[in-house]
């Protein structure tokens, strides 16, 4: 899902993917809408089989997709 500011300008993206061996993974970045590059980018990884969550959060860049 995107969001979108005022002047039509990508401000936001949150993607999410789930993987056949249970987990999930969910993708949040924020944009800069002076120059349109990612500012932040936070990656969470859920483990369903064992309750296990991974966080990992990017400045001034991207990591996935």
């Amino acid at each position: 899902m995107k969001s979108y500011d005022n002047n039509g300008k990508l401000v936001s993206e949150i993607n999410q993917i789930r993987t056949s061996d249970n987990k999930s993974i969910t993708m949040t970045t924020l944009y800069n809408t002076s120059n349109g590059r990612p500012v932040n980018q936070n990656v969470s990884v859920t483990d369903y089989s064992n309750g296990k969550i991974t966080v990992t959060n990017i400045v001034n860049g991207k990591l996935l997709p």
